[in-house]
């Protein structure tokens, strides 16, 4: 009897240390302790390539998006305010240090090729009501007509507002406000828009949403899931016809999400993969999704998983369908002293892109299980690209990269690559993908 009580102990301790050995064997690597702060040869003189584009309108940018031309960010009106309710960063004072009237976040369009910056007001979202962006994503579903579905942390529950946005206007237009606290989604973080086709007409409004924590509003309990790297973080899908389901749970923070969409409204369709970053892990696992079918028995199905060594934030596919960007922070533990005194202490940022063109295949098609190269654009222990990274995109052909922020003063715009004296740089980019 005690022998098969000690057999027994015995099996159960080696398999939780079968469990927390590799689990406690992550901190390092994410908490920056066995980083080396350097970026891959090719981007080391990034940051002298580099602008700041309207530092004093594009502030704390936590998202943008880039479709076509244009560039959409959902940025901070008042820093005051932001430092006061902003649940991501755990902070919940709903009186706002006694401030009275509604918070009240911008969006901006910015033209890529001419630089005009165009403020979107917000013509019909009634002025009592908070706007606290975060997480965003933008589909073209007509020439010219824009669908932008954006986080919005009201200080009555966070939701999911729809708004519509036409070119050359300087406005978006409210359309719906996507509500999913009474499922479960209490901590929306960020928003991958199905593009329009047949399966997923733009009617349905389908989207993936994360949902980053399970705690509401406990600084304590949120303070926990962190420390801990909780697997309580999930997955909402929402359309029309289905309303709001959970489809994934068990992510340690759920985070960024981001799949392809098309170039242009005339491009073909694009492959319906998704990519989930759960961040207190430092993994980003891809799915295979069915439009118009995601809640059936195989509606939603995993492809690959991608172990990093950071705390990525953001993702972000390239407009070529080559690349997954992330930007993230690279010592995490002194984010929140960075949020609170943003002139004081400084926050390590790391920007990576993931090649989703490995084996010769487009990722989705072939060589899901082979292993992706990885590219260290921004490893920046000082704060000096920028503090408190959170989303990064790059454009091989128009080689440029942008970078925003928490705490970023402006969105940053830099050449990818600088051109060698004896080769232009598109043609380093076809020797690498050779």
């Amino acid at each position: 009897m005690h022998a098969a009580l000690g057999a027994a102990l015995t099996a159960a301790l080696a398999l939780l240390a079968s469990y927390l050995v590799p689990w406690a064997a992550r901190y390092p690597a994410l908490l920056g302790t066995s980083r080396v702060w350097q970026p891959d040869p090719q981007f080391a003189t990034l940051r002298d390539r580099c602008t700041a584009l309207y530092p004093a309108e594009l502030t704390g940018c936590e998202k943008f998006k880039i479709v076509g031309d244009n560039l959409f960010a959902a940025c901070v009106a008042d820093w005051d305010v932001r430092r006061r309710w902003f649940p991501p960063m755990r902070l919940f004072d709903r009186e706002l240090g006694g401030r009275e009237g509604a918070i009240r976040d911008r969006v901006y369009k910015l033209d890529l090729k001419t630089k005009e910056l165009t403020r979107l007001d917000m013509a019909n979202f009634p002025e009592t009501l908070d706007f606290c962006a975060h997480g965003m994503d933008v589909l073209e579903v007509a020439p010219g007509e824009f669908s932008l579905f954006l986080v919005n942390h009201r200080r009555d529950g966070s939701v999911i507002e729809s708004f519509k946005h036409k070119a050359g206007t300087r406005e978006i237009v409210h359309a719906a406000t996507y509500n999913g606290t009474t499922y479960g989604l209490y901590n929306p973080n960020d928003v991958f828009a199905i593009p329009v086709s047949a399966e997923s007409p733009e009617r349905e409004n389908a989207f993936f949403v994360t949902n980053d924590h399970w705690f509401k509003d406990s600084t304590f309990g949120k303070l926990i899931e962190i420390n801990l790297r909780l697997p309580t973080g999930s997955v909402f899908y929402h359309s029309a016809s289905t309303g709001f389901h959970k489809v994934l749970g068990g992510l340690a923070n759920a985070n960024g999400i981001a799949g392809f969409q098309p170039a242009s409204l005339t491009s073909p369709a694009p492959r319906n993969t998704l990519f989930v970053a759960a961040i207190l892990d430092g993994r980003v696992t891809a799915y295979n999704y069915k439009p118009g079918a995601v809640l059936s028995a195989d509606g939603l199905t995993k492809l690959k998983a991608f172990n990093l060594d950071i705390i990525m934030d953001n993702l972000a596919v390239s407009a070529d369908g080559k690349w997954l960007y992330m930007a993230g922070h690279g010592e995490p533990q002194t984010l929140p002293q960075h949020f609170a005194a943003p002139e004081e202490v400084a926050s390590a940022g790391v920007t990576y892109r993931v090649s989703l063109t490995e084996l010769g295949g487009h990722f989705g098609t072939r060589g899901e299980t082979g292993e992706s190269r990885v590219e260290k654009i921004v490893v920046d222990r000082g704060g000096v690209f920028g503090n408190g990274s959170t989303t990064a995109m790059g454009d091989d052909d128009r080689n440029k990269f942008w970078l925003s922020g928490l705490t970023f003063k402006g969105i940053l715009e830099c050449d990818l690559l600088a051109p060698r004296k004896d080769a232009d740089v598109s043609a380093d980019y076809e020797d690498e993908e050779e």
